[in-house]
This record gives C-alpha cells, sequence and structure tokens, in this order.
C-alpha cells in the first residue's frame, strides 16, 4: 500500500484524494482551512469512494508551519501531492526539504510551473518530481479530459501516478514544464483575459444583465455562460495565471493588439470591407485543418445549451458545480 499526504483540499485536491483512495491508497488530506473537528484520522467525508471507501476529510494543517506528528506524517509518505497555489507551495520548500524521506516522490498541480519547479529541482533532489495540469473543472469529472504531465525525475511511483490517471479516462498528455507555460499557461491567460474583457465591455456599453441574457444569440449566450463559470470561482486560481510573469504579460498583450487590429482593419482609412476579409482569411489560415473539428465541436455545444431551455433569470443563484464540499473551487474549467 502507498502512503500519499495530499495538501491542499480544493477541487483538485479531493479529485486527488478520490482517486488515490479509490486504488486502494492509504491517503491522508490536508488544508489551512480545514475545520479542527474534521481533523479525526480515517473519518469519512461527504462522499464515498469506490467500492465504499470513505474520501479523507480534511485535517488542518499548514504546510508551512506543521506539528511534529504531520513532519513525521511527511517523512511517511511515499507521494506528498501538492494542490495549492504557487506562493503557497514555494513557501513549503523549507519543510519538504527537511521533512521528506530521500525515496519520496512531490507532485504538483500548479497553473505555472518554471518558478516552483526550478527551485524544487535543486531543493528537492535525489526526490522525484512529477508535474501535473488537470486541464478541467473537477466537477467536470476525469474521463476524455486533457491532464498535463512532465517528469522532472522519474520513479516508480511517478508512472504509477500516471497509470492511475490513465485509468481513470483522462488524456495524459506529455509536455515539458517551459511547453506548458508557453502553451497552457500562456493560453489559459489569454482565454480568462478575453472573458474577462468581454464582460468588461458589455459593462462598460452600459446595457443591462438581464436585457442582454434575454436577446443574447447562441455565441453570445456561450461566452456569458463561460464568463460567469470564470467570475463565480475561486479568484485565487486565476490570479496564479494572470500573476504568471512573461507569458501571462505576452498573452494580456497579444489580446489587446489582435482587438487593436481588429479595430484598425474596419475603421482606419486604409481599412474596409477587404481588411476585415483579409483578417477573417489569416486567423482561418492559423486553424489549418482543424477549423472544421472545431466548428462541429462549437455546433455541439450550442446545440447542447440550447436544448437547456432559456437563460436562467438574472439574480437566481446557479446550482453549485460541485455537491461534495462547500470548500471553494481550485481550478478553472
Amino acid at each position: 500500500m502507498s502512503r500519499a499526504v495530499v495538501v491542499g483540499y480544493g477541487n483538485v485536491g479531493r479529485l486527488l484524494a478520490r482517486m488515490l483512495t479509490d486504488a486502494g491508497w492509504e491517503t491522508v488530506a490536508w488544508d489551512r482551512c480545514a475545520e479542527p473537528e474534521a481533523a479525526g484520522a480515517g473519518r469519512p467525508g461527504a462522499v464515498a469512494g469506490a467500492e465504499g471507501r470513505p474520501v479523507p476529510r480534511p485535517r488542518s494543517a499548514d504546510v508551512t508551519a506543521p506539528t511534529a506528528g504531520q513532519r513525521a506524517e511527511l517523512a511517511r509518505a511515499d507521494v506528498v501531492f501538492l494542490a495549492v497555489p504557487e506562493q503557497a507551495a514555494l513557501a513549503a520548500l523549507d519543510v519538504l526539504e527537511s521533512a521528506l524521506a530521500p525515496h519520496a516522490t512531490v507532485v504538483e498541480t500548479l497553473s505555472h510551473k518554471h518558478r516552483f519547479l526550478d527551485a524544487a529541482d535543486r531543493r528537492l533532489a535525489p526526490r522525484a518530481l512529477l508535474s501535473l495540469n488537470p486541464l478541467f473543472h473537477p466537477s467536470l469529472g476525469w474521463a476524455d479530459n486533457a491532464v498535463t504531465a512532465s517528469v522532472l525525475r522519474p520513479d516508480a511511483r511517478c508512472a504509477q501516478v500516471l497509470r492511475l490517471i490513465s485509468a481513470t479516462g483522462a488524456r495524459v498528455v506529455r509536455l515539458s514544464h517551459e511547453e506548458h507555460d508557453r502553451h497552457v499557461t500562456a493560453v489559459q491567460a489569454a482565454t480568462h483575459a478575453a472573458l474577462l474583457a468581454f464582460t468588461g465591455a458589455l459593462a462598460r456599453l452600459g446595457v443591462r444583465a438581464p436585457t442582454v441574457a434575454d436577446c443574447a444569440p447562441p455565441p453570445t449566450r456561450a461566452l456569458l455562460a463561460l464568463a460567469a463559470r470564470v467570475l463565480s470561482a475561486d479568484v485565487e486560481t486565476y490570479w496564479d495565471i494572470q500573476a504568471a510573469g512573461g507569458e501571462a504579460v505576452a498573452a494580456r498583450d497579444a489580446v489587446a493588439a489582435a482587438l487593436a487590429d481588429l479595430s484598425e482593419r474596419t475603421t482606419a482609412p486604409t481599412g474596409g470591407e477587404k481588411a476585415f476579409r483579409q483578417l477573417f482569411e489569416e486567423v482561418a489560415d492559423w486553424f489549418g485543418e482543424g477549423r472544421a473539428t472545431a466548428a462541429d465541436d462549437a455546433a455541439r455545444m450550442l446545440q447542447a445549451l440550447i436544448a437547456t431551455g432559456p437563460p436562467s433569470p438574472v439574480g437566481t443563484a446557479p446550482p453549485s458545480h460541485d455537491t461534495h464540499t462547500a470548500h471553494p473551487p481550485r481550478r478553472p474549467s
């Protein structure tokens, strides 16, 4: 039986703890915001795992200042999963370096990789390091969703964790952490910036949200839904992505430059329909052969959205995306 400590019990931490418990691992969960009365070992959470195995409720613990008993748990752990924000992960390095056994494996799930991994690569050697990023809100489930993975120092536990993830039906996408920050962090930063800018633009136009929702065509309704999902989640996750450094700055600059280019082509003296058509062609060329597949995805998504009926009245509380616990989400979808 493998022993795991899951640090952080937001949505990603719970997702990992359920997977490990279902696989028969001895799993302890820590969370700085856990209620003290939830700290009893072996107490079941709100949801049982496979075959009725209880998912552990988190123990109240701060990984940067563990008790003697918690240090002992770290020393016994085969794998420690960090499902916390970047600053908390960086602050935990002193404790991990001094408390973990040399054979332990450290798994992080950060939205931005290089700052933590550059430090951990030096300080946690010779321990194995596995970098994961589940690219979906945990309420959507593992199946058919992507999880990026890079292994800095491989060992048998890294391979075991990746096999467990593959067994859930998730797609494991192998990337170096440099590739991750360029292709994942930057793209997420651009996506969220575009959604926030879209919603901010509507507010600047002075239009009323209920009226927009009532007469929104399907693409607008989809954007409103995505923006609302972001704005209903924990701001900490989105801050980690937008504060990622150069990749995030470049992503926001690219969004701003693309909007400026659109405005220039449609309003400048040299602009007009011809310039606008040229922009369409240039962006379509970027998609390549994948454009038709992406358009089919959009058609299915919009059909599913329309099938749910008209938008909920503005002001009605949306249903929770995760009924297992009141803890805030850790990851965007």
